[in-house]
């Protein structure tokens, strides 16, 4: 019974290989179609491209983030041989590709009358995709005690599994931070108050390497800086 178990488990675990595999197909696909046909394809129907791609991205996020099936997989060792987390490539680049095509609709519509709800698309998927590294970077925190004081916290260091997976994650998070330095001057001043307290966490929480630090550090000396000395 045993063996019987194990051999279904294999299975799954197969099929789930063979989905995530035939996915990664598909956002290839969609990219090299989409740059054959650019020119021709209206601001609608690449926005349908867009938002097909972001619901491959949030749901292999949900499966990356429910850390029980990332513990029973990493239990089972050498029987998975799967990656942790599991769909870290698959939610990389459905983001990424998504990314890239709303930033080639606002050059490409710069005279359309649907460009600042195309920005505005591309605000909340930056602001999506940095709250999904800060999240995969806090630590959490032990109190001192449970008293009605406040009271000093201890910051639990990241460990090398996670630091590997904000290695992961930081090319994605530094098209990110280029693609807001990429918004016109109005509308980086206009999103700058979503964006400043997150910018702010990047700077203080860990990182998995120094990607994501330098190109922060671009943009605040680049963009930041000057809005805040007009101020």
């Amino acid at each position: 019974m045993e063996a019987q178990g194990l051999n279904k488990l294999q299975l799954v675990i197969t099929d789930a290989k063979c989905r995530t595999a035939v996915q990664l197909l598909l956002i290839q696909s969609i990219m090299e179609v989409y740059n054959m046909h650019r020119e021709r394809l209206s601001a609608a129907n690449t926005m349908v491209l867009v938002e097909s791609l972001h619901f491959i991205g949030t749901h292999a996020h949900r499966i990356n983030s429910d850390h029980v099936l990332r513990s029973k997989l990493q239990e089972l060792g050498t029987t998975s041989q799967m990656p942790d987390p599991p769909l870290l490539r698959l939610e990389s680049e459905s983001y990424q590709a998504s990314l890239n095509l709303l930033q080639n609709l606002i050059v490409d519509r710069s005279i359309h009358n649907k460009e600042v709800e195309i920005e505005a698309r591309l605000v909340e998927l930056c602001e999506e995709v940095l709250h999904v590294y800060l999240e995969t970077a806090s630590t959490g925190a032990l109190p001192e005690s449970h008293s009605q004081q406040s009271k000093p916290h201890w910051i639990i260091p990241l460990g090398s599994a996670k630091r590997r997976e904000l290695a992961s994650r930081a090319p994605l998070v530094v098209a990110t931070l280029q693609a807001i330095s990429g918004l016109k001057d109005s509308s980086f001043e206009r999103s700058l108050s979503r964006f400043f307290p997150l910018m702010a966490n990047l700077i203080s929480c860990e990182h998995g390497s120094g990607e994501v630090q330098l190109a922060l550090s671009d943009m605040l000396s680049s963009w930041v800086g000057p809005i805040l000395l007009q101020a």
